[in-house]
């Protein structure tokens, strides 16, 4: 049996659930990014903003495993400029995400949510300045978690949303992920360090992997302490 609290006014909006982690906060700045120009963090990002990423409406798979993998996360630093994995600036040896991705923003709702309109019922709260609303039962847009948790060195973690979630509408978290690679070079071993969200759009139970591992010469290397913080979330409106 669960336990919580669950208010709901007469049209059905939801005034209160306990269940929900986020209710403060709201997507914008949602942006197709061409795969020349996904630069990390997103365009209009702020301190403080949660900076989304998901694949774009007609992703390239990066193989057929599954129905095809969709490599999502930030990355190293390449010529000055910070970027989002397989945009076409890094080194042609590395993954190319040719079909781009689709970034937003998640930032407090606090100053987003217009007044009431004459008329309109329901629970609005308001900051201390008697103006700023900090929740609306009728107008609040907030973000819904759905999973979030910290990954240990050479873990994994496979989020599969239920059916009625539009897999479209889910988004990672890359404020915290690095895939960053350097290749074998003469006597010295490749290695990789992988902190990342993998989606799998097409499979028949789309699902997502979140990564954290570090290889070198192609074996994980076990004395790895560093810790993935990640999170998933899905955009209700």
């Amino acid at each position: 049996m669960s336990y919580g609290v669950k208010v709901l006014n007469a049209d059905g909006r939801t005034l209160l659930n306990s269940d929900e982690l986020a209710p403060n906060t709201f997507i914008t700045g949602k942006t197709a990014s061409a795969y020349s120009s996904m630069v990390y963090p997103p365009v209009g990002f702020t301190t403080g903003d949660l900076a989304l990423a998901k694949p774009a409406s007609s992703p390239v798979y990066s193989t057929s495993i599954d129905g095809g993998s969709v490599p999502i996360s930030a990355s190293a630093s390449y010529s000055g400029s910070q970027r989002f994995w397989g945009s076409s600036s890094h080194p042609s040896y590395f993954f190319q995400n040719t079909a781009g991705i689709s970034t937003a923003l998640v930032r407090t709702q606090s100053g987003n949510i217009s007044a009431p309109s004459s008329g309109e019922y329901g629970l609005d709260v308001y900051a201390p300045n008697g103006t700023t609303i900090l929740f609306s039962a009728t107008r609040s847009t907030s973000v819904k978690i759905l999973a979030t948790g910290v990954l240990s060195s050479n873990q994994d973690f496979t989020y599969t949303p239920p059916s009625s979630l539009d897999f479209s509408k889910i988004y990672a978290v890359c404020n915290s992920s690095m895939l960053y690679a350097i290749p074998q070079v003469f006597i010295l071993p490749s290695w990789t360090l992988t902190m990342m969200y993998t989606f799998y759009p097409a499979h028949s139970s789309p699902y997502i992997r979140v990564t954290n591992r570090t290889t070198i010469g192609g074996s994980t290397l076990t004395t790895n302490t560093a810790l993935f913080p990640y999170m998933i979330v899905y955009d209700p409106n």
